[in-house]
């Protein structure tokens, strides 16, 4: 019985700090807040975890694993998503959206890059194989309008940018944060647009 608590104590401690530090970011945020979200005593907080340092740490980590298991699904698992990296780009779009571990994973990577447990490790390197699969599978005689470098860097600030959209960082079309569908519907169109063969070559019609 006390370790059930136990655990679902450390859950609840999470699940509110994953839900602070996507909001306020590391700096912005307090253990007393984080324990006033989860409510447990701020003593029962340090039981677990001892500093706020070791409490982004957990929540780090946390998100990262959720995204890396997400990746495999997405190139060969059970739901078959798209395997390309308009695919991959989708899946974190729709990660971000919906899991506050993982927005706040990324919230802390892009606060912290070389904190351990960064997020984009997570899916890095699939982004890699992806854009090298990609390459290596177009039409004999084309060569694409952006380099490698360039690819990767776009498909970054492509996730990046999602995440700025839903929080209505940026406005999409007017003020406020925009639908998950319709901002996953934009990135998809830029991704088509960005990786068309030829600079005379029209893209994929839009979806």
């Amino acid at each position: 019985m006390r370790q059930e608590r136990a655990r679902q104590t450390r859950r609840a401690l999470l699940q509110a700090a994953a839900t602070e530090f996507d909001l306020h970011g590391y700096e912005g945020t307090s253990l007393a807040r984080i324990s006033r979200t989860a409510g447990v005593t701020l003593g029962a907080l340090t039981f677990h975890f001892p500093s706020k340092a070791a409490l982004a740490d957990a929540v780090r980590s946390e998100g990262a694993a959720l995204t890396g298991a997400a990746v495999p699904e997405a190139s060969g698992g059970g739901r078959r998503l798209d395997p390309g990296v308009g695919g991959l780009i989708d899946l974190l779009a729709r990660l971000l959206d919906e899991e506050p571990s993982v927005r706040a994973a990324a919230r802390l990577s892009w606060e912290q890059p070389d904190s351990a447990g960064n997020w984009h490790a997570a899916w890095g390197p699939e982004l890699r194989d992806r854009l090298a699969r990609e390459r290596s599978a177009g039409p004999a005689g084309t060569a694409p309008v952006l380099d490698e470098v360039d690819l990767e860097t776009l498909a970054q600030c492509l996730v990046a940018g999602s995440a700025a959209l839903r929080r209505g960082i940026v406005p999409l079309g007017g003020a406020g944060p925009a639908a998950p569908e319709e901002v996953r519907r934009r990135l998809r169109r830029l991704w088509r647009h960005a990786t068309a063969t030829e600079l005379n070559q029209p893209s994929a019609p839009n979806i």
